[in-house]
C-alpha cells in the first residue's frame, strides 16, 4: 500500500508538471488524488466502523477486562448493525455486549469484555471485534499486550473527565452507582416513555471552583443559532458530563435507530458557575447558564435523581443506556424496551 501511494503522488507531481509546461495545460481531478495526499475530508455518510481495543485492566479475582470503543467515520449517520455476521467476536461467543446502534465519531470506552484469570499473554490468547458497515470489514483485536494495561488516570485522560483534579484523588474516589428503570416495557411508535435513573455515589470528587469564561474576538462568535464551525454544516458534537456534581446522559445502545430524548445530553445536578471577566471593557457572558439543574430528588453531589422521557420513530427491541457520571467516573445502567 506504502508503494502504491508513493507511486500514484509521484504520477501526479509528473502530470501536474506536465500540464504547467504543456500546451494542453492539463489538470488533475482531486478525485484522482489519493486520500492520503488530499487535506481531511468529512463525510456525512457512507463511511465504515472502526472497532478499537482500549485496552486491558485487571480484576480483583485475578481475571482481566477487556475495554473496547469505536470510531464511526461518519459526520451524521447512525449506522445499526446487529449482533451477527456483521458485528461479532470471535473466537467463541459472537455476543460480548457491543453495541449495535453507532453514534458519529469517536466513542471511547464504551463497554467491556471479562476474560478469565489463564488468558495467555499472545496474540493468539486474545479476541476479535469485527463490525462490517457498507460493505467495509473492520476489526480490533485485544490481547494482553504488556504496554496495553491502562487504568483510571489513563481513562478519564483519553476521556477527558478528570477536568484537572489531582490523580491523587481519581485513585480514592469510587465509580457511582447507577439504578435505572422504565415506565413500561413495551410502548408504540411515537408515544413518549418516561426513563428513571437514580445516582448514589461517595464524597469525591471534590467540588472545583468557578472558572473563568472563555474567550473569543468578537468576530470569531457565531450569531445567535448558528453552528460553530466555519462551513455552517451542524456536525455531531459528543456530549460531555460536568466538571461538578452527578450528571446523567441517557443513548441508544442496542436498536435499529436513535431515539429521541428529551432533555437531550447530560442533565446536571449542581448548575456550573462562572466567573466574569472583561475584554476589552465588554463584561463576557458565562456559557452554562442554559445548564440549570435537572435532578427531582437529591443533594446532587452523594445522591441525585433524575428522569427523562424518549420516543420512538422505528419498532423494534431497544436497548437504553444511561451513563452515570460524578464529574470523574462513567457507570453504565442498562434497561430493555419493545417499541411496537
Amino acid at each position: 500500500m506504502k508503494t502504491y501511494i508513493r507511486w500514484v503522488g509521484a504520477a501526479v507531481v509528473a502530470a501536474v508538471a506536465t500540464g504547467l509546461v504543456g500546451a494542453a495545460h492539463a489538470q488533475v481531478n482531486p478525485r484522482d488524488v489519493p486520500l492520503a495526499s488530499q487535506p481531511q475530508q468529512r463525510f456525512d455518510g457512507g463511511q465504515d466502523i472502526q472497532p478499537i481495543f482500549e485496552g486491558w485492566t485487571r480484576r480483583d479475582d485475578g481475571g482481566y477486562l477487556f475495554h473496547f470503543g469505536y470510531l464511526n467515520r461518519n459526520y451524521r449517520e447512525q449506522p445499526s448493525v446487529p449482533v451477527g455476521p456483521d458485528n461479532f467476536f470471535s473466537p467463541g461467543d459472537e455476543d460480548r455486549g457491543q453495541p449495535t446502534h453507532f453514534y458519529p465519531r469517536t466513542q471511547r470506552y464504551q463497554f467491556t469484555v471479562p476474560m478469565p484469570a489463564d488468558t495467555g499473554p499472545n496474540p493468539e490468547d486474545g479476541i476479535i471485534w469485527s463490525v462490517t458497515a457498507h460493505g467495509s470489514e473492520q476489526r480490533a483485536y485485544g490481547w494482553l499486550q504488556p504496554e496495553w494495561e491502562i487504568d483510571e488516570n489513563t481513562i478519564t485522560s483519553n476521556s477527558r473527565t478528570g477536568f484537572g483534579r489531582p490523580v491523587e484523588q481519581l485513585f480514592a474516589n469510587r465509580p457511582p452507582e447507577v439504578e435505572v428503570s422504565a415506565s413500561a416495557e413495551r410502548v408504540g411508535v411515537g408515544d413518549a416513555l418516561t426513563l428513571t435513573a437514580v445516582i448514589r455515589d461517595d464524597e469525591l470528587p471534590s467540588e472545583l471552583p468557578p472558572r473563568p469564561p472563555r474567550t473569543r474576538l468578537p468576530t470569531l462568535i457565531p450569531p445567535d443559532g448558528m453552528p460553530r464551525v466555519p462551513d455552517n454544516i451542524r456536525w455531531y458534537e459528543k456530549p460531555r458530563p460536568p466538571r461538578n456534581g452527578l450528571s446523567l446522559h441517557w443513548i441508544v445502545f442496542r436498536g435499529p435507530a436513535d431515539g429521541d430524548f428529551e432533555p437531550d445530553g447530560f442533565q446536571r445536578s449542581v448548575e456550573e458557575q462562572e466567573l466574569e471577566r472583561e475584554v476589552d471593557g465588554v463584561l463576557t457572558a458565562p456559557t452554562s447558564s442554559d445548564n440549570p439543574a435537572t435532578h427531582i430528588d437529591g443533594d446532587g453531589w452523594t445522591a441525585a435523581t433524575f428522569e427523562t422521557t424518549v420516543t420512538f420513530d422505528s419498532p423494534g427491541t431497544y436497548t437504553l443506556r444511561a451513563w452515570a457520571s460524578d464529574a470523574m467516573f462513567l457507570t453504565p445502567g442498562d434497561l430493555t424496551v419493545t417499541v411496537r
